[in-house]
């Protein structure tokens, strides 16, 4: 193998597919800032950042990835290729794997995974409707994934800051 996955080339096949981290750390920011006052953007930028510095994270991410690149390309068997394109809501695979990412940080991520999951915010919804409007592209996995990472890093923050409140001290 000549290059594992990592950090930066996990961040890198994210902007291919025209994600950027600050897309993620809105999300997370936005549903956690309820909860936690003081909260900055900067804070959670930090916590998608270390979301994404685990490895078992990245390995999930490059998955989801692949599965929605080989669909596009048309190099997944039927009748699984459609079911993925359809994006078909009694799949849950990519739900799954965007679990297993919500959850690295704790159970909490498990409800925030679905909160996200369910109203499907900022760069989510943006990617659900692209898959689910432009002919020859795939979003089922990636959209999840980006909800298991903002889940994730709101579940560090809850756990980082379990008084409820952001101080510098801390």
């Amino acid at each position: 193998m000549s290059e594992h996955v990592n950090y930066e080339n996990t961040v890198a096949k994210l902007k291919e597919r025209h994600v950027d981290l600050d897309d993620i750390a809105e999300i997370a920011y936005h549903f956690q800032l309820c909860y936690l006052p003081g909260l900055t953007k900067q804070i959670a930028m930090q916590s998608v950042q270390r979301v994404l510095e685990k490895r078992e994270v990245q390995h999930v991410v490059w998955v989801a990835l692949e599965l929605d690149r080989l669909t596009e390309e048309n190099l997944i068997n039927e009748p699984l290729r459609d079911v993925i394109k359809e994006d078909f809501g009694l799949f849950g695979v990519d739900e799954l794997l965007g679990n297993a990412i919500a959850t690295s940080f704790g159970s909490i991520g498990f409800t925030g995974y679905g909160y996200v999951d369910n109203i499907k915010p900022g760069i989510i919804g943006k990617l659900d409707k692209i898959g689910k409007t432009t002919k020859g592209v795939t979003t089922t996995f990636i959209d999840d994934v980006i909800g298991g990472i903002a889940a994730a890093a709101g579940s560090r923050l809850a756990q980082k800051y379990p008084k409820g409140f952001v101080d510098d001290a801390q």
